[in-house]
């Protein structure tokens, strides 16, 4: 059984590693631009939801911008008879726009963010989720403002239990937000690539009691070892966007770390043991598109990196 922690101030045990769910909606492309990891059929992704539900995962993360709406359908139908059993985490704030050079903008006002929560619930058939996500950093004061007025009123409103802000590697607004005492959690990009989380952070979410959960912790798919420099994604893959010299960069990266791997530990399972090692991390969410990807990355719980291992990481990463 997977380990549960507690995130940070709230009551939630969740398992320390859950499910990341932007992989399980279906195929959906914006001026040709995929918004997903290529198309998904809804009895696969009921098939994962249920596998993760048996190797003792009980933590999954959504969004609204995620198929534009169908992860969180297919999500809430399997949970349904479960929902008591699980965490269901949502996110809001990303709309997809129509310009040629992006295929999401930001929304972060007050009406919209309401809104949004009521259609997520809807499309969950839930009367509530565990936590509620704002899906991009706030840039202006009116934008805290708004985001605090919301939490007050999902949480007044018995909508979400808690509410946090998905950071992305914008750090110093993780700080901002921790240091303004609105959140109770907040959704980072951490990996053993995008791995410069500032130490203050961290102590600060300890302080504090903060929650801290990891998104791509795989890397969006690079740290699981089967890409070569040369890999070429499909349209229909959102990570077509990268250009040949990104991917390559990518995948050498990841291989600098197969000096550690061995019999007992694949390059997924080094990722997030490395994630899991920061005691900060309540839990790390990566996605899955097999269930022999999801009972590997579960797998990963068991292993603890050395201090020898955790120096040998430190290495290599500060060589770039």
């Amino acid at each position: 059984m997977l380990q549960r922690k507690q995130l940070g101030n709230t009551n939630l045990q969740v398992s320390e590693i859950g499910l990341g769910c932007w992989q399980l909606g279906s195929q959906v492309a914006i001026n040709g631009i995929s918004l997903t990891y290529g198309d998904f059929g809804e009895k696969e992704a009921h098939k994962i939801i249920d596998s993760a539900l048996d190797f003792g995962i009980n933590t999954f993360d959504t969004a609204d911008i995620y198929s534009l709406g169908e992860s969180e359908r297919r999500l809430g139908m399997t949970l349904k008879e479960k929902r008591s059993d699980v965490y269901i985490f949502t996110k809001a704030g990303k709309i997809p726009t129509f310009t040629k050079k992006h295929i999401t903008d930001t929304d972060l006002s007050y009406h919209h963010l309401l809104s949004a929560i009521d259609r997520s619930l809807k499309r969950l058939d839930t009367d509530y989720v565990d936590l509620f996500q704002i899906h991009s950093t706030p840039q202006s004061e009116e934008d805290f403002e708004n985001i605090e007025k919301v939490f007050e009123q999902v949480k007044s409103e018995n909508k979400a239990m808690y509410c946090g802000v998905s950071i992305g590697n914008q750090y110093e607004k993780g700080i901002e937000l921790i240091e303004r005492g609105i959140i109770d959690s907040l959704q980072i990009s951490f990996s053993l690539l995008d791995y410069n989380v500032p130490i203050q952070l961290f102590s600060l979410a300890k302080k504090f009691n903060i929650g801290i959960i990891v998104s791509m912790p795989l890397a969006q798919g690079f740290l699981t070892g089967k890409y070569n420099p040369n890999v070429l994604f499909p349209k229909n893959d959102v990570r077509s966007m990268y250009s040949k010299k990104e991917i390559g960069k990518k995948v050498k990266k990841a291989q600098d770390f197969q000096v550690l791997l061995n019999e007992e530990m694949t390059m997924n399972q080094l990722a997030l043991a490395y994630i899991l090692s920061h005691e900060e991390v309540s839990t790390c969410i990566p996605g899955v598109k097999s269930i022999a990807q999801l009972k590997a990355n579960v797998s990963s719980s068991k292993i603890s990196l050395t201090l020898d291992e955790l120096k040998k990481i430190k290495e290599i990463q500060n060589k770039w």
